[in-house]
């Protein structure tokens, strides 16, 4: 049997503009700014990947690295009069995690919407040119996700016209604060106000950290770094453990936007107290996209190499058959390609939601609309976090023995991804969030305000519906059908909830499943909304291809809570299971090259040795072994040779020890 020469798919070095490329990245001026970050990184030195094999830097010397590149992000930045979000966009290409990173994306976020105007005249500056750095210390060792358990205390002291923040147990450790272990100088604490005696529940207080002159730590602070995580992830994050000693903060540090602290000591409290979803909404709001784009990556790589390698001659032609071929293959690529698009779609327009809402509170002050957006990126943290964890390790897997080799880039994704299913609040806990506000959405008959609680209305009819029909694989392409299946699996799913709840049942798990369905449907519409808005598109064929893998595949398991007599008959469920084969194979053959091609993510964004612009995945990977650091162990040849030597000492000691006893 012979085997053809294979061939490598074009990897761009610079970033293709096409109309549909401009439209996934979400229109030109990101795309302009990924072009400008891409030209400033290629080429520096301090940004090579292909000269620094990361997996194999010792942790102090990785994290080393991430700080001199953050410095010179900064110097970029300053240069080039970058806008916050292009530096925010460009700490993402060194993927490692700089820790830089808070500064705009939770620092400065805070600063913004929780100083008051005479704070953010002060320290806004202060933060843009960066004569400090800033972190956000909000979880302790014994309270992450439970934010009203939080012990650190802060005390007013009216002789002094100061805070006086203490730590006063060891749980009340803040712990796994980003960049805090080394580099924060200030730091945003989250800490139960005390005045006179009096609790009045958590609020922020901008705490210096270390001397802005020495980087020496401020008196009574204790700060140590956390160590390595899992799998040796977000090597650029210096998380940081710190505890508090009589640590005194000028009263003008209190964030004052919502709540005061006057002179005398008088507490003025807030006039709306939904401010305080606001830090946490914030990073959920950035996560919602961002997760999709990591997914996307894994994705793209797992594409690449799947279209190159080949195995086995599947039809008997005399050659072997690419390994993206292969059902097995197929069915495992393609809803992640559709499932990441989604992400990143509809994760676009809940990040454009968010700035909207966040540009007119820093006019009015209105916080009417934090409590919607509050519930969709608690919703959409949880539904894309654990569909891109899980989805890189699919990725890996579909690639075979040669994906855990650490140059595939895989372990690196998978490390830095799976960690957002903890952090931000543990998914099963963050979870518990949504079927809450379900519940009284529909005690107090308020479901219609929002659209994303539509199927609620079933439950108040206690009518079932009729059946849906079904009699080809084309009514199952048909958004009603689709609409119901999602619909009434979340009508049982919420009745259960319901039961469970007034039976006193503890529901901390099986809320995450319901969350999860709940994500589905607004994914769901969501995705569809986009492909609708782009029906006159050159590019709406393959867009709609993806939208119905993306539907087909969240149904094959939603259509297992049906329960009689909705739930389905055999035959559409087989109809079902050929609607999404067909559409699988039609986005494999006919649209994914095209939608690849479109994201367009260039060999140094993806950073794997299974796709070079220059080498195949063979020639890079063994390249890497070439490169390999252990290549060269002369010094320990030596020990090696005298080790292979023991057994004689050993056979020596033994024949010894019989003559002594004889």
């Amino acid at each position: 049997m012979s085997t053809p020469t294979q061939t490598k798919r074009n990897i761009p070095t610079t970033p293709d503009e096409t109309t549909f490329g401009l439209f996934l990245w979400g229109g030109r001026e990101k795309f302009d700014r990924r072009k400008a970050i891409l030209e400033a990184f290629i080429g520096n030195p301090i940004f090579s990947k292909k000269t620094v094999t990361t997996p194999s830097l010792a942790r102090k010397d990785a994290w080393t690295r991430a700080a001199l590149q953050s410095r010179e992000l900064i110097r970029l930045k300053l240069k080039h009069d970058w806008p916050h979000r292009q530096f925010m966009e460009a700490v993402r290409f060194t993927d490692n995690m700089l820790p830089v990173q808070p500064q705009f994306r939770i620092f400065m976020s805070n600063l913004e919407s929780q100083m008051s105007d005479e704070q953010k005249a002060i320290w806004i500056p202060k933060a843009e040119r960066f004569e400090i750095f800033g972190s956000y210390s909000q979880t302790e060792l014994g309270h992450g996700s439970n934010v009203r358990g939080i012990e650190t205390t802060s005390t007013f002291d009216p002789a002094t016209d100061e805070f006086i923040i203490n730590s006063p147990t060891t749980s009340s450790t803040k712990y796994w604060i980003g960049a805090t272990g080394v580099w924060a100088t200030h730091s945003i604490v989250v800490a139960r106000l005390i005045v006179n005696g009096k609790e009045y529940g958590n609020h922020l207080f901008l705490t210096q950290l270390q001397n802005l002159d020495t980087q020496e730590l401020m008196p009574g602070v204790k700060i140590y770094e956390m160590g390595p995580k899992v799998f040796q992830g977000m090597l650029g994050t210096d998380n940081g453990a710190l505890r508090f000693h009589n640590v005194r903060v000028p009263r003008a540090q209190m964030l004052a936007r919502n709540a005061q602290v006057l002179r005398d000591g008088t507490y003025v409290a807030p006039k709306n107290t939904k401010h305080s979803y606001g830090s946490m909404v914030t990073v959920r709001a950035l996560m919602a996209e961002i997760t999709g784009w990591d997914l996307l990556k894994a994705v793209t790589v797992a594409y690449h190499y799947t279209t190159f390698r080949r195995q086995f001659d599947r039809d008997h032609k005399g050659e072997e058959t690419p390994v993206f071929d292969y059902a097995s293959v197929r069915y495992r690529l393609m809803p992640l390609l559709a499932q990441a698009s989604a992400l990143v779609l509809v994760g676009q327009n809940i990040k454009r939601a968010y700035d909207t809402y966040t540009e007119n509170y820093l006019l009015t002050n209105d916080t009417s609309e934090l409590e919607d957006l509050h519930l969709q990126t608690v919703g959409a943290k949880v539904y894309s976090t654990e569909i891109t964890g899980h989805g890189i390790e699919t990725c890996r897997i579909s690639c075979g023995g040669h994906g855990y080799n650490a140059l595939s880039g895989f372990g690196r994704m998978y490390a830095n991804a799976i960690n957002a299913v903890t952090y931000e609040g543990d998914n099963y806990v963050v979870a518990q969030q949504v079927p809450r506000a379900i519940l009284k959405h529909f005690k107090a008959k308020t479901e219609s305000s929002l659209s994303s609680l539509s199927y609620l209305s079933f439950l108040r009819t206690r009518e079932p519906p009729e059946p849906i029909k079904v009699h080809t694989t084309a009514d199952w392409l048909l958004r009603d059908r689709q609409r119901f299946v999602l619909e009434q699996r979340l009508v049982t799913l919420v009745q259960n909830h319901m039961d469970d709840t007034e039976a006193g049942k503890d529901t901390s798990f099986s809320t995450h499943a319901l969350t999860m369905a709940h994500g589905d449907f607004i994914y769901w519409k969501g995705f569809w909304n986009v492909v609708d808005h782009n029906g006159n598109e050159d590019f709406y064929p393959s867009l709609n291809a993806l939208a119905q893998v993306f539907s087909l595949s969240i149904l094959q398991n939603a259509h297992f809570a049906l329960t009689p007599p909705l739930s389905l008959p055999q035959k559409a469920r087989n109809l079902l299971a050929e609607a999404y084969r067909n559409a699988i194979n039609d986005l494999a053959d006919s649209h994914v090259a095209r939608i690849i091609d479109a994201y367009g993510f260039t060999e140094y964004e993806l950073d794997s040795a299974l796709a070079r612009a220059d080498e195949t995945p063979y020639e890079a990977l063994l390249n890497g072994a070439k490169k390999s650091e252990m290549n060269n162990m002369q010094h320990l040849w030596p020990m090696m040779v005298d080790t292979r030597r023991i057994w004689r000492e050993v056979e020596q000691d033994k024949q010894r020890g019989q003559q002594a006893k004889l």
